[in-house]
């Protein structure tokens, strides 16, 4: 099992760097960090909002993410 304890680095250096740059939406963000061999226009260009959405909608499955 990964540590949870990652989650907690994680976030706290995404919203480091994403706070330099608010404008970014988070798919770009990440792209841009992991510069991605093939281009993800999914990743991409997502909306804030639409990825918010999904997450959520992620969240409240019974049974976790698997499922």
């Amino acid at each position: 099992m990964r540590d949870p304890a990652r989650i907690d680095q994680v976030l706290a250096v995404v919203r480091e760097v994403w706070m330099r740059d608010p404008d970014l939406r988070l798919g770009q963000l990440i792209v841009n960090a992991v510069q991605p061999r093939e281009p993800c226009p999914e990743v991409y260009s997502i909306e804030d909002t639409t990825l918010l959405r999904k997450l959520s909608s992620l969240a409240r499955r019974p049974g976790g993410i698997d499922s």
